[in-house]
């Protein structure tokens, strides 16, 4: 699909997770599997350790780091 974001550059970035247009966490990526496919969204505040597989029509957007400011 054009435009989507590669999933293996994501470890240790901030994200934005989406299914069907809707935004459903954002988070910081722990890990990417090899075939960056699936990858771990790391434990956050309320929410525990999150697998995400991309063939489940989730999407993911990196976040501007608001720290570079």
């Amino acid at each position: 699909m054009a435009g989507q974001t590669d999933w293996s550059q994501l470890a240790g970035k901030r994200v934005e997770l989406r299914k069907d247009g809707q935004i459903v966490r954002t988070g910081f990526v722990k890990d990417v599997l090899g075939t960056a496919d699936v990858l771990w969204l790391e434990a956050e505040r309320f929410r525990h350790r999150t697998l995400v597989d991309k063939s489940m029509g989730y999407t993911i957007r990196p976040l501007r780091d608001s720290s570079l400011n």
